[in-house]
């Protein structure tokens, strides 16, 4: 792990790596309903040391604050393996362990998977390994897609599709109480599942793998993200 700070900027970024490989963090708290925060990390960990905020009016997350790898919300960045197209990706491997550290509120712990032409946005994967009591993902619950399981993946999901910010998006969701604290698959696993479920999002090309919290309501106090990895072949 290199690359370490601390912060209270609403939209901080830091350049860290793990293993040589770049990543990028923002501390993202982009919600209208955002206070203050304070995040401090090390290479790909990071913790929310608090947070103070509110939903948006909307029902919009107050922060994100994120590690990703590849062309995100922040436009220049290092060169991590991606963006990539799909059809030259053999794997696209990824590892996430976090803590919630007492934490049982209104937030979730969530993979922001972005898909497009490589330097364009066009749809969004997400992959929430918690649920927050009383907030949903973006679109509605799919009822032909309810506890499902993914080829290759541990455990089983709940998908809700739809659109957010005029683009498609999917999220497969672990139930509500069954949060996940670690995992590793291959991000294709979840691009092909959506292919054969008729649930495709448009873009030829994986433009970055994220993961964090999206928090709509605080106090967060010394919420974790552990570690975490992008493998791109």
């Amino acid at each position: 792990m290199e690359g370490s700070g601390r912060s209270s900027e609403r939209y901080e970024t830091g350049l860290v790596s793990r293993d040589d490989t770049p990543y990028v963090l923002i501390t993202n708290g982009w919600g209208p309903g955002f206070d203050s925060h304070t995040v401090s990390w090390e290479g790909t960990s990071f913790t929310v040391e608090s947070m103070s905020g509110a939903a948006g009016s909307m029902g919009q997350p107050a922060s994100y604050p994120t590690v990703f790898c590849g062309r995100y919300s922040v436009m220049e960045v290092p060169d991590c393996g991606l963006p990539a197209p799909s059809g030259s990706i053999t794997s696209l491997r990824t590892g996430w362990r976090w803590a919630k550290n007492g934490n049982e509120g209104e937030y979730n712990a969530a993979y922001d998977i972005w898909m497009g032409n490589g330097t364009r946005l066009q749809g969004y994967l997400m992959v929430w390994l918690r649920d927050p009591p009383s907030y949903q993902p973006a679109g509605q619950p799919n009822p032909a897609h309810q506890g499902v399981t993914v080829a290759n993946v541990p455990g089983t999901w709940n998908i809700w599709n739809g659109m957010v910010n005029g683009l498609p998006i999917v999220n497969w969701v672990r139930a509500e109480g069954n949060d996940s604290y670690e995992i590793e698959f291959d991000v294709m696993d979840f691009v092909r599942d959506a292919q054969t479920r008729g649930l495709s999002v448009p873009g030829d090309q994986v433009n970055a793998v994220a993961v964090g919290f999206e928090i709509w309501e605080g106090p967060i106090t010394n919420l974790k993200s552990l570690d975490f990895y992008v493998d791109v072949n």
